[in-house]
């Protein structure tokens, strides 16, 4: 089962820039870490010191291991420095039928998906309301999934 960690960072003004070459230096190592299938950092082009990652791990003991890396260590010692706030982190898995493999099988109406998404506050709406809506998202090539 994987594991989807989204991450909310909050720049102090001046720290933006730091920010992302922080967020940034991140991709390409934690890519090639076993257990990675996914790390993208996100830019709130209405807010440059808001940024989202979105990271894919194999399950909790990939991220576990990710946690303890150097380029990690080495991050959260800059962050310290950078963010207004602490990061807000959110794990989230797969649930119920999807777990199960049940997606793969049989279609699932995309009211269900938009309603589970809306119970977690991630429907698009939400996401928009906060200015991170898809169509906003600006990723800058910052990375692509494995």
């Amino acid at each position: 089962m994987s594991l989807v960690v989204i991450a909310e960072c909050v720049a102090r003004p001046g720290r933006e820039d730091r920010l992302r070459t922080t967020l940034e230096a991140l991709i390409e190592p934690s890519l090639e870490e076993p257990g990675c299938l996914a790390y993208r950092p996100y830019a709130d082009p209405n807010n440059p010191g808001h940024m989202v990652v979105v990271a894919e791990w194999t399950g909790p003991e990939a991220l576990a291991r990710h946690g303890a890396t150097p380029h990690v260590h080495h991050a959260r010692q800059v962050l310290d420095l950078v963010l207004a706030e602490p990061m807000a982190v959110r794990r989230l898995v797969v649930q119920g039928a999807l777990a199960q493999g049940a997606l793969a099988q049989e279609p699932v109406a995309q009211e269900s998906v938009s309603e589970g998404l809306a119970a977690e506050g991630l429907a698009s709406e939400g996401l928009a309301a906060e200015g991170l809506a898809a169509e906003g998202l600006a990723s800058d090539g910052l990375a692509s999934s494995k």
